[in-house]
């Protein structure tokens, strides 16, 4: 009886320990992430990162056939500026707070709202902030920090890709 005991125990301490750990092992990436990013690139600023080959790991299995843009932004200080050149293959521009969510994003892959040569230009605000008081497009994060992932395609003739990648802009308003 004592053994069947610990082994109930044992199996509900497993069972609970699950759910803890799908609850904080997101935000313990995220931590992570913002944290190594913080030390290659300044918060709230744009990073062009060098295009993925076999050695790449900075995310899991990041694509060779993708160039990467990221700013890892802190909302303390106020609102940021966002601002893209939409190139002519795929292009998109993802937001992610600290626990891994996506809660919003844009692509040149859908209603044709931001078509190639569009000028992409968004307001990101903090939780506490009132959209109102902003104009053009703005985007509400739910957290104070997260991370916006910018991507365009490298396949073929990825120079103008690059470019506008290149020419994207990340900072305070």
């Amino acid at each position: 009886m004592k053994f069947l005991k610990w082994c109930l125990g044992i199996l509900l301490c497993a069972y609970l320990g699950q759910y803890l750990l799908a609850l904080a092992l997101p935000n313990l990436v995220m931590e992570v992430l913002y944290h190594r990013g913080g030390v290659k690139q300044a918060y709230n600023t744009l990073y062009i990162k060098p295009r993925a080959d076999e050695a790449s790991r900075e995310v899991v299995r990041p694509s060779p056939d993708l160039f990467y843009g990221s700013c890892i932004y802190n909302l303390a200080e106020g609102p940021l500026l966002i601002e893209a050149k939409v190139p002519e293959r795929y292009w998109s521009m993802q937001f992610y707070q600290m626990n891994t969510d996506n809660y919003a994003g844009m692509s040149n892959r859908g209603d044709g709202r931001y078509r190639a040569g569009t000028h992409v230009k968004v307001t990101l605000i903090g939780p506490n902030s009132n959209p109102e008081d902003y104009s053009g497009e703005v985007i509400q994060s739910p957290s104070q920090r997260g991370i916006m992932l910018l991507r365009a395609s490298a396949i073929g003739e990825a120079s103008a890709a690059l470019a506008a990648l290149k020419q994207s802009r990340c900072g305070p308003v």
